[in-house]
């Protein structure tokens, strides 16, 4: 176990307790927010990244990457205002009900981890080495992947899609099928 391991720990008992103050039903509504995001982002990442691409010197595969995470983040915030919204009438035992919601706050956490930890694998944050001896990393890393693969199916692998992003940048050159195929002349001046 590495610090990683402990940060990950940490993070992970959180979710728990925040999920049990909140209870099942509004962490219930929260990852149900969590879902809808996940779908929102994958499903409308590449129409939202084609807007932002100019932002992003034209790259076209950056800019649906940051797309996905903008819409990720935007719908869970609805979501976690909506949750705050509802005050659920305690017909549940408490203690059933603050134990489902610590053990649902626990999932939440760990997705929302895994969504930080593919952003950080953009950046290169932490090092190959302490990745690899961490014991946790690679578990919470793979949630959203496995996640997204499996809404999507298994053409398209998320793991790939970053890496190849990564590699490109690295090399300091965009394979074509990574640049933008929209001709900005035409765009602007369509309306002629």
């Amino acid at each position: 176990m590495n610090y990683i391991d402990y940060i990950l720990i940490a993070i992970i008992l959180i979710g728990f307790i925040l999920g049990y103050k909140d209870g099942l039903i509004r962490k219930i509504i929260g990852l149900l927010g969590l879902i809808v995001a996940i779908i929102l982002a994958v499903s409308y990442s590449t129409e939202l990244g084609e807007y932002l691409a100019p932002t992003f010197n034209n790259e076209n595969y950056l800019a649906k990457i940051v797309a996905g995470f903008v819409i990720f983040f935007a719908t869970i915030l609805v979501f976690a205002i909506l949750k705050r919204l509802v005050h659920p009438s305690d017909k549940v035992n408490k203690f059933v009900n603050q134990l489902l919601g610590g053990i649902a706050g626990t999932i939440q956490i760990i997705y929302l981890t895994s969504v930080f930890l593919l952003l950080l694998n953009v950046l290169s944050i932490p090092s190959k080495e302490d990745t690899n001896n961490s014991m946790l990393y690679s578990s919470v890393y793979s949630v959203i992947p496995t996640t997204i693969d499996l809404v999507i199916g298994s053409d398209f692998k998320t793991e790939g899609f970053l890496k190849d992003y990564i590699e490109s940048r690295n090399n300091k050159e965009v394979p074509e099928e990574f640049s933008n195929p929209i001709d900005l002349d035409t765009l602007f001046n369509s309306n002629d």
